[in-house]
Order: structure tokens, then C-alpha cells, then sequence
């Protein structure tokens, strides 16, 4: 039986078991790890009045690193009132927080190993939206911003843990500030909609070092590469069984599917040479086969190979020198830090990595001479990010947008003549960021 009494000293609704209780906020289909946790965080509730992060005092301790305007602030503040003061709101908040940031279950060092965090898909939250909507601010935004931030201390800790200097956790954290004013600018209210993209940041998994974001991971490409042992090349091999369309694209990107020019990888090897479709640097695969000899070629990637997964943060020029100085201090931040983790290389996929944009724009464009760094390889994928990014969003028809960038102007002309824009992926090995500035892959 869950104690009935509220912050208030009144008496609410009793709950004998998890279901009463989500019946009483009105959820539908809660996550599965809600009922199964119950129990164990509710053991362990502190009560709302003694949850430090139920405070203003926590707000503005917090927003020593958040770095967050004024308004978001009092928006924070109206959110602990409205939880504070909510039994059952107040447990919510507990569980969540009990879930995601207890050590026993979502430990940083445990996720840094290559545990995978528990995540799940928030439900809806029609009755207490209600009570934060007469407040005038957004509950699906507001309640999981503060859901996050209760982790702060935990996150400090694991700082402190591995005297990781704290101007990291400043430049890692300074998101927060990047995606709760794009809410606020889309909604007219302060919020946050990337409640797991920011986790990362919470979790003690991402760091931002410099101009980008690095967290460590497993590659995901579908390739295997290869280094010849005398020159140094790198050649990229696609994994068989990939569908792919006659320009080298994966078949399927954008939605358009190649019926009669679409072939499928092959892959093949033994002890002495591997067999299969080469990948160029500049980002699509070809239909021909060729054979590597083993006693030239050493394999140096391929999927699941521990890399840093690099995300490139909004709010800044994507400056050529200061990417170069990124990539290269992460791998000191990791060997300085986190000795015991490996890591052969980088791997990215973003819009940013379209090889189109080599065609569009001139040579000396920041995103080209970012991309002409990294080996290039396709993905499936399709233009709305790309949209999203440039233009804010995707219009049902193009011809409505205005360019009034360069970017922008490159891509509607593009885009008008009947071309698609698209993601790209890359990968970059450790080995080879002392070329940075040559680019290496694609010149060689």
C-alpha cells in the first residue's frame, strides 16, 4: 500500500498496486519498465518535499552549468510547483528518475562500457498536460526537462569521478540551451522535445570536445576496410546481401527504387584474399568486384568495431580548423580519461554528409571541406533532416521556400532541376587524422 498522504498533509487516493495509479494519471499503455520498477523506486521515494531536484534552489544551482535564459528558468520553477505540490505527478518523476539514473540500472561507467541504457517510449500524458497547459507551459516538454536535469548531480559526480575538467560539462551541456530554445521558438513556450538525444548528454555518454560531440559506440556501417600494409591506402569493401541502385546509392533512398538497375553486394574471402564491391570515398558503391591479397591488406573496420560516433553540434560555424582540432583531442580526452576503452576510429551520419553538396557547393564551403576528410559511404536514407536543418522544415511543395542563403540557394537550385538531397555516412581511423587537411581518402 503506497503512503496516502501528499505534500500537503491531505489525504489522496490510495493505490494498491501500479495500475491504480496510471489509471489515476489517465496514461494509456505505460512502458513496460514503469510496472516492472514500481515497486523498487517506490520503496525508495523520498517523498516530494525532500526531492532536492523539486527545488528552486536546485534550478538556479543547476543553471551554473545549464547556462539557460530567464525564461526557461521560470518555466523550470512553474514545473517544480506543479510536480511538487501532485502526489502522484511526484512519484511519476521519481520513477522516471529512479529508472534512468540509478547506478545499479543506467550506470555511466556501465553505458561507457557498452551496456545498453534502459530507454523506452514515453506514453501520453493527457491529465496532467491539462494542469501544466493552465500554467501556461508544456508538459510533454517541461516534465522531461526536468526529469533530466534531476540527474545533474549524478553527472557532476561522475565528472569529478574522473577529474574530467569542467569546462567539458559546460560545452557538453550547452545543448540543453541550443534544443530548449528551438522548442521555444517552434511552440511559443518553453520546452524540450530530444528528451533522448540530451540523455546522452546526462547519462555521462556523450562529451563535446571542442566544435563536436563524441560518443562511444559500435560501427554500424555495413563495409569492411582495409589498409595495404606498404602504401597506407584504405579501401573500403560493402558487406554482402546490400541492395543497391545503379548510381550506388542504397536502393530505397528517398523512396525511389531502382527495378531495373539494382544489383546486390557480394562479399567473399578466405585465408589468403577477400572478394567484394568496392565503396568510393566519395560515397557510393560500384557495381565491379575486385580481390585484396591478404598478405598486402590488413582489415582495420568493420562492423562492431568500437569507434567515437561523431555529432556535430547546432549553434556554430562548422569551421575546418576547429573540427580538425576536435577530432584529434577526443582521442586525447579518451586516452586521458577513459584508458580502458578502445577505439579504432570515427563514424558519422548526417545530412551534412551528403556527397552532393561536393557538386553544389565551391571547394572552399565549410561542409565540403569537412566531408572531403572522411572515407564516404551511402545509407538509406531521405532529404527531411536536411530540410529540417536548413529551412526549419520540409513544405509539401518546394517551389514555396525563398533561399536567402548560399546553402539554401544551392540546394532549391539543385533540388528544382529533379535531384534529391540525402544523408551520407562516414568513417575516419585513427591513423589517419595526422592527414587532416589532405583529404586523404578521397585524393588517394
Amino acid at each position: 500500500m503506497i503512503d496516502t498522504v501528499n505534500s500537503n498533509g491531505r489525504e489522496w487516493r490510495s493505490y494498491n498496486d501500479f495500475g491504480n495509479f496510471i489509471t489515476e494519471l489517465g496514461i494509456n499503455n505505460p512502458p513496460d519498465v514503469w510496472s516492472e520498477m514500481w515497486d523498487e523506486a517506490q520503496k525508495q521515494y523520498p517523498g516530494a518535499q525532500n526531492m532536492k531536484f523539486l527545488t528552486e534552489e536546485f534550478i538556479s544551482e543547476a543553471n551554473q552549468y545549464l547556462k539557460l535564459p530567464e525564461g526557461a528558468i521560470n518555466a523550470f520553477n512553474i514545473a517544480v510547483n506543479i510536480v511538487k505540490n501532485n502526489e502522484a505527478l511526484s512519484r511519476l518523476l521519481w520513477l522516471n528518475h529512479y529508472i534512468l539514473f540509478s547506478d545499479e540500472i543506467n550506470g555511466a561507467s556501465n553505458i561507457l562500457a557498452g551496456k545498453k541504457p534502459v530507454r523506452f517510449t514515453f506514453p501520453d500524458f493527457s491529465k496532467p498536460d491539462a494542469d501544466f497547459s493552465r500554467a501556461g507551459i508544456s508538459f510533454s516538454g517541461m516534465f522531461l526537462a526536468l526529469l533530466l536535469i534531476s540527474g545533474l548531480p549524478r553527472l557532476l559526480e561522475f565528472y569529478k569521478k574522473h577529474n574530467i575538467p569542467e569546462q567539458v560539462i559546460l560545452d557538453t551541456l550547452s545543448d540543453i540551451d541550443i534544443w530548449m530554445r528551438d522548442y521555444y521558438d517552434k511552440n511559443n513556450v518553453w520546452g524540450l522535445k530530444e528528451f533522448w538525444w540530451i540523455y546522452n548528454h546526462f547519462s555521462g555518454q556523450l562529451f563535446r570536445i571542442g566544435r563536436l560531440q563524441f560518443i562511444h559506440a559500435s560501427f554500424t556501417g555495413d563495409l569492411k576496410a582495409f589498409r595495404n600494409k606498404n602504401t597506407g591506402k584504405v579501401i573500403a569493401l560493402s558487406n554482402a546481401g546490400i541492395k543497391y541502385r545503379a548510381d550506388g546509392q542504397v536502393d530505397g533512398t528517398n523512396d525511389i527504387y531502382d527495378p531495373d538497375g539494382a544489383w546486390v553486394s557480394d562479399y567473399w574471402e578466405d585465408e589468403n584474399i577477400v572478394r567484394g564491391n568496392p565503396i568510393s570515398p566519395l560515397g557510393y558503391v560500384e557495381k565491379k568486384t575486385i580481390e585484396l591479397s591478404k598478405k598486402e591488406w590488413k582489415e582495420v573496420l568493420s562492423k562492431g568495431s568500437f569507434v567515437l560516433d561523431v555529432h556535430i553540434a547546432a549553434g556554430s560555424k562548422l569551421s575546418h580548423q576547429a573540427c580538425g582540432e576536435s577530432f584529434k583531442s577526443a582521442v586525447e580526452f579518451f586516452n586521458n580519461y577513459f584508458p580502458e576503452i578502445e577505439f579504432c576510429g570515427f563514424m558519422c551520419t548526417s545530412w551534412l554528409l551528403d556527397p552532393q553538396f561536393q557538386k553544389i557547393l565551391s571547394l572552399d564551403s565549410n561542409i565540403v571541406k569537412f566531408q572531403r576528410e572522411f572515407y564516404l559511404y551511402p545509407v538509406k536514407s531521405n532529404d527531411v533532416q536536411t530540410f529540417e536543418r536548413v529551412f526549419n522544415s520540409k513544405p509539401e511543395n518546394i517551389k514555396n521556400l525563398k533561399a536567402e542563403t548560399t546553402l539554401q540557394k544551392a540546394i532549391l537550385d539543385y533540388v528544382n532541376k529533379g535531384n534529391k538531397m540525402h544523408f551520407g555516412a562516414m568513417f575516419l581511423l585513427n591513423d589517419d587524422l595526422k592527414y587532416w587537411g589532405s583529404a586523404f581518402y578521397q585524393q588517394n
